[in-house]
Formats: C-alpha cells, sequence, structure tokens
C-alpha cells in the first residue's frame, strides 16, 4: 500500500458489508487501521473488580448485554517511504479457538490491498495473544 491509493484501501470492496479498516494520512505517513474482528468476552471481565450491580446497570445504560462484549481487535499499518510497518500481528487464525468473527487479519490485510511480503518492520506493542497471535499459526 502507497500513499497514492490511501483513499481505495478505506472503502469496502464491492463484497464488504462494511469497511473493516480506516486511512489517515499524517504529513507523507499513512497509517492504516485494520480490524481483525472481535473477541466475545464474559461481562465479568469488564470492570471486574466493579459492584456486579453497578457494572450491570452500567452496562444496561449503554445498550450492551450484561453477560457478554465483544472486544474489537485492530492493528495498524504503517507507510513510510519504503518502510511498510506491522505494529502488532494479530490474534491469528486457529480454528480451535472457535472464535468465528476474530482473526480477521490476513483477508481483510489482502482487502486493504496490503501484501505480507511487503511489510519490512514489525512492532509489538505486548505479548497478548491477540497481538502475537499472527505469527504463531500458519497463514491462512
Amino acid at each position: 500500500m502507497s500513499p497514492s491509493n490511501a483513499s481505495h484501501a478505506a472503502r469496502p470492496r464491492s463484497d464488504e458489508l462494511v469497511p473493516s479498516r480506516y486511512a489517515v494520512q499524517v504529513g507523507e505517513i499513512e497509517v492504516l487501521v485494520i480490524s481483525d474482528g472481535v473477541l466475545p468476552l464474559p461481562g465479568e471481565m469488564l470492570a471486574h473488580n466493579a459492584d456486579p450491580a453497578a457494572r450491570k446497570a452500567w452496562l444496561k445504560d449503554m445498550f450492551l448485554p450484561p453477560d457478554a462484549f465483544d472486544w474489537a481487535l485492530n492493528v495498524v499499518v504503517v507507510s513510510s517511504g519504503s518502510q511498510t510497518i506491522l505494529v502488532d500481528a494479530g490474534l491469528g487464525f486457529d480454528p480451535n479457538l472457535h472464535l468465528p468473527r476474530a482473526g480477521q487479519l490476513n483477508k481483510r490485510l489482502e482487502a486493504a490491498g496490503v501484501d505480507l511480503g511487503s511489510v519490512t518492520d514489525l512492532v509489538l506493542t505486548h505479548m497478548h495473544m491477540d497481538h502475537v497471535g499472527g505469527l504463531l499459526v500458519d497463514v491462512v
């Protein structure tokens, strides 16, 4: 991907209902945020030290279910000059995890016109599975 096709990268393809990415130009640097999907987490994981009744009321006020919520998984692709930097590697695709709405990074990178072979650098923000899992499984 290059800055010259940034506006195209953020548009959905004809087979996508909504874009799973958005692009921002910062000077000469192209920043592309790509969704790896969502990870369903139990409601108790959100503010686990809060009073359960207060958490349930807050979730209700936010029109969210009390038992689970969808945690957005995103990665960033930064293009500058000859460098293409991938910030985090997503969850990866492991069918044994049974997470049909997560681990979408490879196909969404492809839909955005980003070739994994063009990545020159990888930055890992931390070692949670949803940030490094894409390095631990075969590319599908």
